[in-house]
């Protein structure tokens, strides 16, 4: 296969040698394997997975990179970025797998289909375990949550310089994904298809559900702040006559609004760390448009966002302590043009799941266990 359909094939790993087996698996029996490059990227865990280019280098091409300190998995997916050269580029967690061996092949055969496709974005499955029974459950999502099955064309990546946010830890694919949605045009598109591309397995200490899923209403909302802040202002630098910026300001206000509506019902320990996000998102990107949105206009994008809220269960039992009009007047009278720092939670520190890792290799032996394979292997070579 020319050089111009080659993917990369990016792997964040921190201390997942006890599971990037299944991944690399995946990632060898797909029938494009001839056209793929495995990196690697150790996010500084101290023990490497050279046992693993090892074991795949005979069926694959496939090289490790290691970075000077930690610096979480979008930064991680960066230097991926930066360390390779491939017109395409795919990122897999080093604890998930591809749907089966034809995926890769799907997402390239379908982004390459029609020369204005700039993206190819498909489904993922969603392992749930119930703690308690068991039992197994699998739940779809559609294209463009996180970064699982989807393909870029690093061409468009380039000419909009689309990256990760530097130094953020937590939902920074979010706002890499907006960066491409406000970025694709007519001539520039994201294909979203309706295969199974990728199986997000269950991990119990994983950052989405260490410590009952604190994630979610802690460092996940300052991190999602964070990143739509990042992501609405690079894309109105890069496409500023983009009408769809406008309604992603709005749409992305009420997600905010309904976010902390939750926080309050279920973990409200992060009230007031998340208000302040939502008064920074006001600040920084609201506020400039507030007078430009009729109220029509809000009210549908408001009903939209709403109706996939319920529906999606987010508000389960929920009544909301705040109305919609009672929450933005609040904003607007706490607004202070003055104010240039808002007390939030810092999403650029290790996680406590990383501890969590740490401490389960250092109890269970598993560092030295790794160091001394891969010790073992260099001897025998």
């Amino acid at each position: 296969m020319a050089d111009t359909q080659r993917i990369t094939v990016g792997i964040p790993a921190y201390k997942a040698q006890n599971t990037i087996l299944r991944t690399l698996c995946s990632i060898a029996l797909q029938n494009i394997v001839e056209d793929l490059d495995v990196v690697i990227c150790n996010d500084a865990d101290g023990i490497g997975y050279q046992k693993y280019i090892d074991m795949f280098s005979p069926y694959m091409s496939i090289k490790e990179i290691t970075l000077d300190k930690n610096v979480g998995p979008g930064s991680a997916r960066q230097a991926i970025l930066d360390s390779c050269e491939n017109p395409l580029i795919t990122f897999i967690d080093a604890d998930d797998t591809f749907s089966g061996g034809f995926a890769l092949k799907t997402l390239r055969m379908q982004l390459l289909a029609e020369p204005y496709n700039a993206c190819c974005w498909g489904n993922f499955l969603e392992e749930q375990i119930d703690p308690k029974s068991g039992m197994c459950n699998y739940l779809m999502h559609p294209p463009g949550v996180w970064m699982f099955g989807e393909l870029f064309k690093r061409e468009f990546l380039t000419k909009y310089n689309i990256r990760f946010l530097d130094g953020s830890r937590s939902n920074e694919d979010s706002g890499f994904n907006m960066k491409c949605r406000l970025c694709s045009n007519q001539f520039e598109q994201i294909k979203q298809i309706q295969d199974i591309i990728y199986y997000w397995h269950w991990k119990e200490n994983s950052i989405t559900r260490f410590d009952n899923a604190n994630y979610s209403y802690n460092r996940s909302f300052q991190g999602i702040t964070r990143n739509w802040i990042d992501a609405i202002k690079h894309s109105e630098k890069q496409c500023p006559f983009n009408g769809q910026i406008l309604q992603q300001k709005v749409m992305c206000m009420i997600n905010l609004y309904e976010y902390w509506i939750e926080t309050i019902a279920r973990d409200n320990r992060y009230e007031k760390q998340n208000w302040n996000c939502c008064r920074r998102f006001y600040a920084e990107v609201y506020r400039e448009i507030k007078d430009k949105i009729n109220d029509e206009i809000f009210s549908q994008i408001y009903n939209d966002v709403m109706r996939n809220c319920y529906m999606g269960n987010k508000l389960d039992r929920i009544i909301p302590v705040i109305g919609i009009k009672e929450f933005m007047d609040k904003l607007e009278k706490e607004y202070d043009p003055k104010e240039t720092e808002f007390d939030m939670t810092d999403d650029t520190y290790p996680y406590e799941s990383n501890k969590a890792l740490d401490e389960k290799f250092k109890k269970e032996g598993l560092e030295e266990k790794f160091k001394s394979e891969t010790t073992s292997k260099k001897k025998s070579n």
